[in-house]
């Protein structure tokens, strides 16, 4: 019945969540379309507008759908949109098309997500939640204006991440020895991921300049920032995750065996850490590489298509970025491990701690 309570608030406050506009950009809604044919597709809109100032109104905006652009998708009657509105020389209210309107699909998403985590997960569900909620609000309120007002970027990306680390565990946990524990092997294994990633990236040359977002951050928006340590932040803050799950997974095996084997030798009991531990390597280091490469695949494709062989494909800047990063977090996953086993090891000596 609790559970039932929480899901329903929660559907009600994501519901009442008003997604603020700033200036005259307004979310409207297609209410007639006509296509005209030509070299670049055109449609003529009329939309209707959900909020702002001039609500209800209608008006009517040109809209080109170019190929192989991010605009290349079709509109349908009923399909929010989000666009400028403007006053043009004769004082007619128009508009410019800006993009589909995705936020209400996103909170969909987002809600199903919740209620799934409340439901199988109950209050581990809700704290797991308020530590994502968390971990967000530290990277949107502290590293990245920290970052952009110049301070050094790995310095503060550590800090951040201890930060994270700490605080999740806490949250989902409590202060206990495990989750001390857990808290030391994670902050391990994510320092030596990033110490890995400074090394190499030093080593290979990498400037962060290769990723099309970092250039639009260059020529567009004028930003002056240390790209090769920002890449080296990112790698810190991916890390977080695996690393996190692998260090409480095995320091809550160790802490369980110990528990019911009260008897058990030091020495076995690092021996089963150091197995259980190889066990969520093999699959997790997987995990890693494989979602790292599935975020490349359209530049594979690229360089598979290319007539360029194997070798200078992974020589590409934008390649070798996703490969060390890859390798850089499993290198701190696989390092967590060792570290995790040997200082639960020596917490569960203490029976109190159990």
């Amino acid at each position: 019945m609790k559970k039932l309570i929480i899901v329903i608030v929660i559907i009600l406050l994501i519901n009442t969540i008003s997604w603020a506009v700033s200036g005259q950009r307004i979310v409207a809604e297609v209410i007639e379309r006509e296509k005209i044919e030509g070299i670049m597709e055109k449609e003529i809109l009329k939309v209707k507008i959900l909020e702002g100032k001039y609500k209800e109104h209608i008006i009517t905006i040109d809209r080109e759908r170019i190929q192989y652009s991010p605009y290349d998708f079709p509109l349908n009657i009923g399909d929010k949109i989000l666009m400028d509105l403007f006053i043009d020389d004769k004082g007619t209210l128009t508009g410019n098309f800006i993009n589909i309107w995705r936020i209400d699909k996103i909170k969909n998403l987002a809600l199903i997500f919740i209620v799934m985590m409340i439901l199988f997960g109950g209050l581990k569900g809700i704290l797991s939640l308020t530590s994502l909620l968390f971990s967000g609000y530290v990277i949107i309120t502290f590293m990245i204006p920290t970052i952009l007002k110049g301070y050094n970027i790995i310095f503060i990306s550590i800090i951040s991440s201890i930060i994270i680390i700490i605080t999740s565990f806490i949250l989902i946990s409590g202060l206990t020895m495990k989750s001390i524990v857990s808290i030391v092997g994670t902050v391990g294994g994510t320092i030596i991921a990033g110490s890995f990633a400074y090394v190499y990236s030093q080593l290979a040359v990498i400037t962060g300049l290769a990723d099309e977002n970092v250039m639009f951050l260059v020529t567009n928006i004028g930003a002056e920032i240390d790209f090769s340590s920002l890449y080296m932040s990112s790698i810190l803050i991916g890390t977080i995750g695996v690393v996190m799950d692998v260090s409480m997974s095995i320091t809550s095996s160790m802490f369980e065996i110990k528990k019911q084997s009260p008897r058990m030798k030091n020495r076995d009991l690092i021996l089963s850490g150091l197995k259980i531990g190889k066990d969520i390597m093999s699959t997790m280091v997987n995990t890693i590489i494989l979602a790292y490469a599935g975020s490349s695949m359209p530049l594979l494709i690229i360089n598979f298509l290319s007539s360029n062989q194997f070798i200078y494909t992974i020589n590409n800047e934008v390649l070798a970025m996703e490969i060390i990063r890859s390798l850089c977090s499993s290198i701190g996953l696989v390092m967590t491990i060792p570290l995790t086993v040997f200082i639960a090891a020596y917490a569960v000596k203490d029976k109190r701690y159990i």
